[in-house]
């Protein structure tokens, strides 16, 4: 995780713990209990052993509102500071560009027409996975049926193929799995095709690779892959 990044949460987690914190002494004082008394008892010790109600004399009044009014202030602080962090625009960009021999574990959402030169583009790597739409189950089998390939192919069906949270929420998911998984064998970096996938595809796999162990990878027919990767950055 980038250092602003990191900074941007822990900002965030401390106003909006702040925001919890103050809403408790708030509500606190306005069932009528003193807020910092030990602080109050230390300054004026006579007045807050005094202190029944607020309203009993001018004195009572003051040492429970000041504090009141002082604390609802920061209140409102915190928790404007806490919708200007979490609203706080994020800049994504791609960077190094790298160039690669082969990928060893390759993922592909290549679109219909698009899957015998997707496995074309990476024939010279060792595991293929596709993940489809269930949608699209019956064409995408009927193209792979089609297609002479050496290479054994995992399918994997994806549920949603409209929606790009649902769809990078489901890729993640795998993805985990898959990483899991594998844990335990030769474990190899994950690479994500975005070359042959949809405009939707790929905004979910740019989404996935900012917190997954995948790097997102372009090919061409002529066999010329790259990879990149995806930094985001919290506009300061």
């Amino acid at each position: 995780m980038e250092r602003p990044i990191l900074l941007h949460h822990i900002k965030t987690s401390c106003y909006a713990l702040s925001a919890i914190v103050l809403t408790g002494w708030v509500t606190d004082a306005l069932n009528e209990g003193l807020i910092f008394k030990m602080i109050l008892r230390f300054f004026r010790p006579d007045d807050v052993e005094r202190y029944s109600h607020p309203l009993t004399d001018l004195v009572s009044f003051f040492i429970w509102f000041i504090p009141l009014l002082f604390t609802a202030m920061l209140l409102l602080f915190a928790s404007v500071m806490t919708l200007h962090h979490v609203k706080q625009p994020h800049l994504y960009r791609i960077t190094k560009k790298k160039s690669l021999l082969h990928g060893p574990h390759v993922i592909g959402t290549p679109v219909l027409g698009q899957v015998s030169a997707f496995l074309q583009t990476y024939a010279a790597a060792e595991k293929i996975s596709l993940l489809i739409p269930q949608a699209l189950q019956q064409e995408y089998q009927s193209e792979l049926a089609n297609i002479r390939s050496n290479k054994d192919v995992e399918v994997h069906l994806l549920k949603e193929n409209d929606d790009l949270q649902k769809i990078a929420l489901e890729l993640e998911q795998w993805i985990k799995k898959e990483v899991k998984n594998s844990q335990g064998e030769n474990a190899t970096r994950l690479f994500l095709d975005i070359s042959y996938a949809s405009p939707l595809h790929s905004s979910a796999a740019l989404f996935c690779s900012l917190d997954q162990d995948i790097e997102l990878i372009q090919g061409t027919p002529d066999g010329k892959l790259s990879s990149y990767d995806l930094v985001c950055k919290v506009q300061q």
